[in-house]
Formats: C-alpha cells, sequence, structure tokens
C-alpha cells in the first residue's frame, strides 16, 4: 500500500496543486478502531493523520486544518451523524473525498452516504486489506479532483488574463489614439486647419475610405460641406435639413449619431446606400459649448475593421476633442482681437501727435503684404505681416513728442535716441506674447542688408525675411509721405532710391519684388481700381 500511495501521490505533485503529505481524518467513537487506523496508515503510508471521537471534533478539526483530503466517517456518531457530516465537508469543499463506516448495512444507508457526497463505504467489521483498497480508491479519486480543480482553475485564470489583455490593448490603443489626436489638434492654428485636419484623421483612425464634415448654416437652415478626405462623388456640397434624406439630417434633428450599413433603411423604405456615398456609415454631432455646429461622418469599410460601437467611439473622442480646440481657437482669436485693438490704438495715438506720419503704418502693412505675396510667402507669413506690420513703430511712444517732430536736422544725440525705437517696441509686444517672427519685424524692420543698420547690425540673410520685406515698404513710404523736415518725394524718386539701394541697404529679392508689385499697382492704378496708396 505504500507505494501505491506514494505513486498517487507523486502524480498529484507532478500535477502541480499541491506538495505535502496526504492530510487524513477518521472520526469513529471507538478509539480502538481510530488508533489502529492511524497506526497502519502512519506505518504504511505518506500522511498525516487527525483522528476524532465524534462529529463536532471532527468539524473543530476542519477549522483549524483547511487543507484535509481524505475523511473516514463512522456513520453512527453522538450529536451529528456522519452522513450530516460528511455532506457539510463536501459542501465546506467539494473536492474532499469521504467514505462512511457502517456496522448495519442496507440499500438506504447506501443511497443516503451516497447522496451526501460520500465517494466510499467500508462495513464493520472490515479487513485492513480491505481498509488499503478503500484508502488507494480516495487517494485517486482525491487526485483526479484536485487535478480538475486545478485544470479548471488554470483555463479560468487564462480567460480572464485573456480578457484583461484584451481590455489593457484596447485602453492602450486608446491612449495611443487620445494622444496622436491631442498632439495634432495642439499644432492646429485655424479653424480651416482644424476641419481639414479633423477629417483626415478620422480616415487614417478608422481605415475609412472618405470621411466628411458639415458645418451649420443657422440663416438657410442647411449643412455645408467644410471638408473632406477621399472620393467625392455623391457628397453633396449642401445637406437641407429640411427636406433631406440624408442621416446628418437626422443627427442635426436628433442630436443622436447615426450608424447605417447596406441594409439600412430610412422611415420612407429607401436604402442608406441609396442616400450616403458607402454600405457602411457612420456620424456624430460635432458640439461646441452644448451647440450642434455640425456633423462628422465616415465611410467604408469601417464596419468590417471595426465594431460599430468602437468605431463611433473613435469619431466621438475625435469630435469632442476638436470641439475643445474650436473653444479654444475662439478664445485665443478674441483674445488676439482685443490685443491688436489696443496696439492699435497705441500706434493711432502716437501718430495723432504727428500728423506727417497718419496712416504710415496701415501704407506700410498693405506693402508688405503685397510685396509677400509677389515672393510666394505662405498664407501663415501673411497672417504675421497682417498683424505685425501696423505695429512696426509702436516703440517710438517711449521717443520724447519734441524729438518725433522736430523739423530741423536731428543732432546725433536725438538720432540716437531715435534709433531705441525698434528695442521699445519689441519690449512692448514681447511682454504682451506676441510670437516671435511678429515680435521680430518690429525689432528689425531698420537692419540693413549690408549689416550698417540697427540695433542689432544684422546682416543679409541673418535678417528675419519679414523684417526685410517691412524695410523696404517702411522706406518707399517715408520717402514719399511728408515729413516735418521736408516736403514728400515722388514715386519716381522713391523707386529710384530703392533701386539704387539694393544690395547694401535692402534684400536684393525683396527690392525685385517690391519693383514687379509696383508695376502690377500702376497697371491696377490706371485702370482706376486703386489710389496712390491702394
Amino acid at each position: 500500500m505504500q507505494d501505491k500511495i506514494l505513486q498517487h501521490k507523486e502524480g498529484q505533485h507532478h500535477s502541480g496543486p499541491v506538495d505535502r503529505p496526504w492530510q487524513v481524518l477518521l472520526i469513529d467513537d471507538d478509539e480502538v478502531i481510530r488508533h489502529t487506523l492511524e497506526s497502519y496508515l502512519v506505518f504504511h503510508g505518506h500522511c498525516d493523520v487527525f483522528h476524532a471521537a465524534n462529529a463536532f471534533d471532527g468539524l473543530s478539526i476542519l477549522e483549524q486544518n483547511q487543507d484535509v483530503d481524505i475523511a473516514f466517517v463512522d456513520i453512527n456518531l453522538p450529536g451529528m451523524d456522519g452522513i450530516e457530516f460528511v455532506k457539510r465537508l463536501k459542501k465546506r469543499d467539494s473536492t474532499v473525498v469521504a467514505a462512511i463506516i457502517t456496522g448495519e448495512p442496507s440499500m438506504d444507508v447506501i443511497v443516503q452516504a451516497m447522496r451526501s457526497g460520500a465517494s466510499d463505504f467500508l462495513i464493520k467489521p472490515f479487513r485492513l486489506e480491505q481498509f488499503q483498497v478503500s484508502m488507494e480508491r480516495m487517494v485517486k479519486e482525491r487526485s483526479i479532483l484536485l487535478e480538475n480543480q486545478f485544470l479548471s482553475e488554470e483555463i479560468r485564470i487564462k480567460k480572464a488574463l485573456e480578457r484583461m489583455n484584451k481590455k489593457l490593448e484596447k485602453q492602450i490603443r486608446n491612449q495611443r489614439v487620445l494622444y496622436s489626436i491631442s498632439e495634432a489638434m495642439a499644432k492646429i492654428r485655424s479653424t480651416s486647419e482644424l476641419y481639414n485636419k479633423l477629417v483626415a484623421l478620422a480616415v487614417r483612425l478608422l481605415e475609412s475610405s472618405r470621411s466628411m464634415l458639415w458645418i451649420k448654416d443657422q440663416e438657410k437652415h442647411q449643412l455645408v460641406l467644410a471638408a473632406f478626405r477621399g472620393p467625392v462623388e455623391m457628397l453633396p456640397p449642401r445637406i437641407d435639413l429640411d427636406t433631406s434624406r440624408h442621416p446628418c439630417a437626422m443627427v442635426i434633428t436628433d442630436g443622436l449619431p447615426v450608424i447605417l450599413d447596406g441594409s439600412s433603411r430610412d422611415s420612407n423604405g429607401a436604402k442608406a446606400a441609396d442616400v450616403v456615398p458607402d454600405d457602411c456609415f457612420i456620424a456624430v454631432p460635432f458640439k461646441v459649448r452644448g451647440e450642434i455646429l455640425g456633423v462628422l461622418a465616415a465611410s467604408g469599410p469601417i464596419l468590417e475593421r471595426f465594431k460599430g460601437e468602437e468605431a463611433l467611439f473613435l469619431l466621438n473622442i475625435l469630435a469632442e476633442r476638436a470641439s475643445l480646440t474650436i473653444e479654444n481657437l475662439l478664445l485665443y482669436d478674441s483674445l488676439l482681437i482685443n490685443l491688436h485693438d489696443t496696439l492699435q490704438a497705441l500706434v493711432r495715438s502716437l501718430e495723432a501727435k504727428d500728423p506727417y506720419t497718419r496712416q504710415h503704418s496701415e501704407r506700410v502693412t498693405r506693402m508688405s503684404l503685397g510685396i509677400a505675396k509677389e515672393m510666394g510667402c505662405t498664407q501663415e507669413q501673411l497672417d504675421t505681416l497682417a498683424f505685425a506690420a501696423p505695429l512696426h513703430d509702436i516703440g517710438k511712444i517711449g521717443i520724447k513728442d519734441y524729438v518725433l517732430t522736430k523739423k530741423a536736422a536731428l543732432t546725433d544725440e536725438e538720432y540716437e535716441l531715435i534709433k531705441k525705437h525698434p528695442v521699445i517696441g519689441a519690449e512692448i509686444v514681447g511682454h504682451l506674447g506676441l510670437l516671435d517672427e511678429e515680435t521680430s519685424i518690429v525689432r528689425h524692420h531698420h537692419e540693413r542688408w549690408d549689416g550698417r543698420g540697427y540695433p542689432d547690425g544684422l546682416a543679409g540673410r541673418e535678417i528675419p525675411r519679414l523684417s526685410r520685406i517691412v524695410a523696404v515698404a517702411d522706406a518707399f513710404d517715408a520717402i514719399t509721405s511728408c515729413r516735418s523736415y521736408r516736403a514728400a518725394c515722388g514715386l519716381d524718386f522713391a523707386k529710384k532710391e530703392i533701386l539704387d539701394n539694393s544690395g547694401t541697404q535692402f534684400d536684393p529679392e525683396v527690392v525685385e519684388a517690391f519693383i514687379s508689385y509696383l508695376q502690377r499697382r500702376n497697371q491696377k492704378k490706371e485702370a482706376g481700381l486703386v489710389t496712390d496708396h491702394g
């Protein structure tokens, strides 16, 4: 028996559930039987044995020892019979195996024992060989039950890990999506740029064939196509919210998302594919501050790549993040307008002190933009010029009035004071949060191509390109405007002065664009489209 018990035990050890001796509980009110069986088990098997004279002591042993494997229980016990004990034992741990010991065998007793969960029974008096066979059977059954429990637990844990991994993968994917969206939105500086970025992100994230953004026209009660990616066919430029069967009209009306596939039909029985570009179509409301501004939609094989709910989640996230970006843009634009108005008021107050320089900043800005367009500057550079060129002389507010309006020639000391106005201006606008490109226009519009300008003596392409443009426009307007110390010079003279100083005071490339701009302006003037300073 020792070899067989150890064999089963080693098999159990290799399966992995436990690594300890078998724990056997003996409950019998006959002390001789208890000690006989205990001695037999200890001598012939790898076992730890616990014994009790009644069921209540047996329950106490169970509470103290959580690892009982096998129980042999007499059916007739004082206070609680063996069958009731086995029921409680199996309820506590269904993998523990038990054998009922009885001196009065009957079919009813056997049935009750089996129903209680007993795996075997011994009939008194029994031989030790019979006990050995029962013990071997119980060890084998306990091993199988433990193995099954271990495998079931492994499967349960594996499934739980798979669920956790899928959930984690989804969270990581969503975090990556949120990061990519946030990173893209952070670089946006205008609503048109936002709209185009929004549909581009929708196509990329949902792997759809096309994406569309419609913006609501409040007056005409229509949706206007503001941006799209992908094939343009079947994309209506406008959707009438009163009459159209397009699902985007439903999004505006209900304020809820729409998911359609090829089998979807509207209230009139028309297929979705007859109204939208593709079989699969998802649209969400695009809201700003709780108000529906428009509809963001994507179509194509998106439902094959994602579950509808996941695609809807991604599209909603895009719309929500874009909404925050628009709010920030509106706030930024509002602050920028207020700031620009304040600075313009300072410029106007400066020009009011000297009637000869009135509207000088406006004319310089207009000419700077004309030259910049001739040079092929980007829209961003044009926007920078439009904002900063009117402020190029704002630093003169820190120069004493008698110097600015002096009719006689300036002394060297007074000229040095005048030369400080770019630095003063850059200090003023720099503290107000202007961009570096905008501040550099104010600081460097008096630098010279040959390096002999001020305030920093920059030369050639060290001077910011937009500052070089403003330098030419500023010089031209100064030559052609009346000053307190001289009359205005003619356009031909001013043009010659600019050309003569090309390559010394001015960037030759800017001068070339300036001449081209003058020619175009002159043609428009002859056609009666502009004035001398238009």
